[in-house]
């Protein structure tokens, strides 16, 4: 389970850098093709490797998906509150948060 999460949390911080790094830091403003060619391969290639260990861990794809969906409500708020100064501290953010951990324990213990 360690390794399906290092590999979904590199991937997931690559993600958000491809997607937001246009946001905050000028260099890549307008070079939208520059950024998939470089984070494209990195990121497919973790979500494989994450979505693997998940599946041979739980022995289900369907926890590996509960998982996948619910660890980004995780990820996504901190690193928006890092980089882009975007508070995840609303009560629409905290109830996603909360129930993002119930599924991650739904999923890890049942």
């Amino acid at each position: 389970m360690t390794l399906s999460l290092i590999y979904y949390l590199v991937g997931s911080v690559g993600v958000f850098l491809q997607h937001n790094l246009q946001f905050f830091h000028p260099y890549w403003k307008g070079k939208d093709v520059l950024a998939v060619l470089i984070f494209s391969l990195p990121v497919g290639y973790c979500y494989l490797k994450s979505w693997t260990y998940f599946v041979e861990t739980s022995g289900s794809a369907w926890t590996a998906r509960f998982m996948f969906f619910a660890l980004s409500y995780l990820v996504f708020p901190v690193l928006t509150y890092i980089f882009m100064n975007e508070t995840p501290f609303t009560a629409k953010t905290a109830i996603c948060i909360v129930l993002s951990i119930l599924m991650i324990l739904v999923q890890y213990k049942l």
